[in-house]
């Protein structure tokens, strides 16, 4: 048996020799500046079709070990809200993806990746096999704070770290006939930067203690490309929030069709924090209307219970937020930024 070992070892040897050498030297003579350009050149171009287009730039492009990739300086660069302001930057700092070799034996494809970015880590895998595409995201720790594009969506800063999974199933690769569930967690949520909230106002800016929001949690599921979001809540701070509604899933993320109802009621606690949140909000107990309900359609968005409601439609990328008429179509805002868009 030893001798046998000793004749035909070598020729088993030899190929997975060279097959490992035949790997290294791919990894190393592989012309990744070239896939950095068409990855950049595939993306804008799919985005040019959007009405809110993203431009990715990618900085370096190199080997991570023999069947992965690894990207370094990326950056997201979205149109400026307003006129006269800076285009929004979502910047990661580095990614890495790896495709299984095993997979593609069988003919599928199988990639894992790993994001570091605003001080969180995001990992999952995004599997194809021809007839189906499987999307496993997982979220721990990412910082709002760090995204540009959220503050200059709901114009002020906003901080808290999300945790949480998105796991997705797109017969015929397609978003708009896919199936999954969300499940975020947004802990320790605060509206302003680190000392103060200021919002816009038909008087002018409003400089406002910051607003604690507690934890906000995301719940829902997705059926033949619509996203039932069953749970939109945040407990444990100044203002309470529910909501539900649904998402329309398109192929770009940034066109999903939203219909979401929210409400809102500030906490007593924060109502009389400061002479600005009393002639706001109102102060607890007074019956003087506050200056909020100086825009008609805030005043007729107030429940019984104190709560204002909006409506949330328009697209991921272009969300279009205005107060809500109990039983009746959303209305415009009058002046107020930053209570809405």
């Amino acid at each position: 048996m030893k001798e046998r070992l000793q004749k035909y070892a070598p020729f088993a040897v030899y190929p997975l020799f060279y097959l490992f050498c035949l790997f290294i030297a791919f990894a190393l003579c592989f012309p990744y500046d070239k896939l950095k350009e068409r990855i950049v050149a595939d993306f804008n171009a799919q985005q040019a079709r959007s009405s809110s287009p993203q431009e990715l730039q990618i900085d370096e492009l190199e080997s991570s070990f023999i069947t992965g990739v690894k990207a370094k300086g990326i950056r997201l660069v979205s149109p400026p809200t307003e006129k006269g302001k800076r285009p929004a930057e979502i910047r990661i700092d580095s990614a890495r993806a790896r495709i299984s070799l095993l997979s593609l034996l069988v003919g599928n494809k199988s990639v894992s990746f790993k994001v570091e970015a605003f001080d969180g880590v995001v990992t999952g895998n995004f599997s194809d096999n021809g007839k189906e595409r499987a999307i496993d995201v997982e979220l721990d720790g990412v910082d709002l704070s760090k995204v540009d594009v959220i503050a200059a969506q709901v114009g002020f800063p906003l901080a808290g770290r999300v945790f949480g999974t998105v796991k997705l199933r797109l017969p015929e690769g397609k978003a708009s006939k896919g199936a999954g569930t969300i499940a975020l967690e947004v802990r320790d949520v605060y509206a302003g930067n680190s000392k103060e909230l200021t919002v816009k106002t038909p008087l002018g800016p409003f400089t406002l203690p910051r607003l604690k929001v507690g934890t906000l949690t995301v719940a829902g599921e997705a059926k033949e490309g619509q996203l039932k979001l069953s749970k939109v809540a945040a407990s444990g701070g100044d203002v309470d929030v529910n909501g539900e509604g649904r998402v329309q899933m398109r192929e770009l993320a940034t066109e999903a069709q939203m219909d979401v109802a929210l409400k809102f009621k500030i906490n007593d606690a924060y109502r009389g924090k400061s002479d600005k949140t009393k002639l706001l909000f109102g102060a607890p107990g007074s019956k003087e209307p506050p200056m909020l309900e100086m825009d008609a359609g805030m005043k007729r968005s107030k429940t019984q219970d104190g709560y204002y409601q909006l409506a949330v439609r328009g697209t991921l990328g272009k969300p279009d937020v205005k107060p809500a008429v109990s039983g009746g179509p959303p209305t415009s805002f009058g002046g107020f930024k930053g209570l809405g868009k």
